[in-house]
């Protein structure tokens, strides 16, 4: 059973912040190494809350470790206890120890900007935009990007993978590229920022209940928007349910990137995964037994969606 790491006597990492919107955040030092503290946000803003906090470290931590079984390049990320909640710790892959930088990161946001100045009467001028049409565009056409190898590919994987866990808010800027600074050399960024996967707003009753349902289960799974939207007269920002557009089988990437994805998912490993994390953490709750059924369930619903075993 995985064994939570306690952070209260890490120390504070001085002169480094992290931003976002997914709940509070800071910079630590564990093991000699600069690592970013992701705490769950509250859920009093939203309406009709079935939990007091969202399980988005649990999520982080989760699907980071899935993205590890598929052997995708990711994020370190360690599961504890700070300050009476559970965190999940991410090491900060832009520092070298405890505060040497070792590359910057220019999410594929920045990168869009810079591309669409090229020709700003084309597009729809802004980095955050995630119009599929335009996003593609990016990836074949910015200098940096089209010259990277494993780019696209990257792309393809993340939007199976990301359907495969429930994340909904891969977008423009949670991922991008590495700059080493020394070197100049420039690589693809390991996959971070997971938190929005497993309906991490979603309580153990709600949970129960949808597990004593195949249709309510197939539901669940199926019912997943990406961040991406369709471009067209007919579609202009629809969001894309990533289920259709992968058993649509009309782009040769995706279609690859799935043929990628069956070839490698061991679910005999992702449960283990998840069955190793503890049910209990002194007085916390971590991942009770219901919410590791729903969850294993969840993943071998989509993955026969993905696999067109579902369809």
């Amino acid at each position: 059973m995985l064994k939570l790491v306690n952070f209260d006597e890490a120390p504070i990492a001085k002169s480094i912040f992290y931003g976002g919107n997914a709940g509070a955040k800071e910079a630590i030092v564990y093991n000699d190494s600069v690592w970013m503290i992701k705490y769950p946000k509250t859920t009093r803003d939203l309406l009709n809350p079935q939990i007091s906090y969202t399980t988005s470290p649990l999520s982080e931590y989760l699907g980071s470790k899935i993205y590890e079984v598929l052997d995708i390049p990711v994020h370190e990320t360690v599961l504890g206890v700070r300050k009476n909640k559970i965190v999940v710790a991410c090491k900060d892959f832009t520092k070298n120890g405890a505060s040497n930088a070792l590359a910057y990161l220019i999410p594929f946001h920045d990168l869009k900007n810079s591309f669409m100045s090229n020709d700003i009467d084309e597009y729809s001028g802004t980095g955050s935009e995630t119009l599929l049409d335009e996003v593609l565009a990016t990836i074949n056409g910015q200098d940096n990007l089209k010259v990277m190898p494993g780019v696209k590919e990257r792309f393809w994987d993340l939007f199976v993978i990301d359907a495969f866990i429930g994340n909904n808010d891969r977008n423009n800027g949670n991922w991008g590229i590495l700059i080493n600074t020394i070197s100049g050399d420039q690589t693809l960024a390991p996959v971070y920022d997971n938190g929005n996967a497993f309906f991490n707003k979603r309580g153990l009753t709600q949970m129960q209940k949808r597990l004593g349902s195949v249709a309510d289960m197939k539901n669940d799974a199926y019912n997943v928007e990406c961040a991406y939207k369709y471009t067209g007269l007919d579609n202009e920002g629809h969001k894309i349910n990533p289920f259709d557009f992968i058993m649509n089988g009309e782009n040769k990437d995706c279609a690859e990137a799935v043929a990628r994805f069956a070839s490698i998912v061991d679910m005999t490993k992702i449960e283990a995964v998840i069955s190793d994390i503890p049910e209990q953490e002194g007085m916390l709750a971590v991942m009770p037994q219901v919410q590791k059924d729903f969850y294993i369930e969840l993943l071998h619903t989509r993955l026969d969606l993905i696999t067109l075993k579902g369809s």
